[in-house]
């Protein structure tokens, strides 16, 4: 069986000389999701009447053996040795008896694709890669699965819109968790396609805010809108423009009535100190960013978002997103961010 890594997990069943007389391999893999989407622990148990069970891990520079299971939170049964030699390419761990359950926490990098617009594409043979024998995916060896499940549990944040897999079984899904159940089946290669829970609202804001100039991002936990400081406040002055009351309206127009979302304002800008003639009203860079926050606080009240649902804070030039060597930079430094994640209300 593989779940994926760059060094290419590999579980395979061995065969003892009992094979013929054995019932088959019953195994289950549970992926549990983190909230970033980027990883997952996965808990992968099999039990047979085989006698043995090999754990394929593609061989990797600088690796010793021990490293190979670095990120296992706990191997059942804990009694394994190590074979370096037998399969060309690749370290086995070699563990006794009839069953196995791991649990492993493993980033999805090598098999995910994230688009654009916040959409989780993830792929458990993307590269495409085979075992000397031409196994692929998740796959035993000798002989097919008697019965796999295969599941995927989503936190509250992200949730399943498409999922598949390139052999013949039954998909349920049970709230935000789905499970794919195959029988007499092997070389298993799943597609599983997530998406933040507030996708909508992206996509609703985007429309709103299309014809702006501004950024928005679809994220794990919700939606960032980015905003240049000079389009919201001409330059040192947080006292909104028309134009930035022109945009805010537009946000608070598609977010008044979501009831289920908090709204965090963070006011960033460059190193650049605040000039002699700006210091008694902002003494530093600090005051500055916090200011712009709270009068953006204070519209987007104006505009009907309830206070409890809104929250400030400032950054001065401690978080940049570009070099503050060159203009360019300073100029993408200056920005305000709002971040909108939903709070579990209706």
């Amino acid at each position: 069986m593989t779940h994926l890594k760059k060094l290419l997990i590999a579980f395979c069943l061995l065969a003892s000389a009992s094979f013929a007389e054995a019932s088959g391999v019953i195994s289950e893999q549970i992926y549990f999701l983190e909230e970033d989407g980027r990883h997952a622990l996965v808990y992968t148990t099999s039990r047979s009447d085989y006698s043995k069970y090999n754990m394929w891990f593609q061989n990797r520079e600088g690796y010793e053996t021990e490293d190979y299971v670095k990120d296992f939170l706990y191997i059942y049964p804990d009694e394994y040795t190590w074979d370096t030699a037998s399969k060309n390419g690749y370290t086995l761990l070699k563990l006794p008896g009839k069953s196995f359950a791991s649990l492993e926490r493993i980033d999805l990098e090598a098999g995910l694709q994230v688009t654009e617009d916040g959409v989780y594409n993830f792929n458990n043979h993307r590269d495409k890669s085979k075992t000397p024998d031409g196994h692929y995916g998740l796959w035993n060896s000798p002989g097919n699965f008697k019965k796999i499940a295969y599941s995927w549990v989503f936190p509250k944040n992200l949730a399943p819109s498409e999922y598949k897999s390139n052999r013949r079984g039954q998909w349920i899904r049970r709230h935000n968790t789905i499970t794919y159940y195959g029988s007499n089946v092997n070389d298993l290669e799943f597609q599983i396609t997530y998406r933040p829970s507030s996708h909508a609202l992206y996509e609703a804001l985007r429309k709103k805010l299309a014809d702006e100039q501004l950024k928005i991002a679809q994220e794990p936990k919700g939606v960032k809108i980015t905003v240049a400081a000079t389009v919201l406040y001409p330059s040192g002055i947080a006292v909104l423009s028309d134009r930035g009351k022109s945009i805010l309206s537009k946000a608070a127009e598609t977010l008044k009535d979501r009831k289920n979302v908090n709204i965090t304002v963070e006011g960033h800008t460059d190193n650049v100190p605040i000039s002699p003639k700006l210091s008694s009203t902002f003494a530093t860079n600090w005051e500055l960013a916090s200011a712009r926050s709270i009068n953006i606080i204070h519209f987007l009240v104006e505009k009907g978002i309830e206070e409890s649902r809104l929250g400030s804070g400032a950054f001065s030039f401690q978080r940049p997103i570009a070099s503050n060597e060159t203009e360019e930079g300073k100029a993408k430094n200056r920005r305000i961010e709002l971040l909108i994640e939903e709070n579990g209300g209706k």
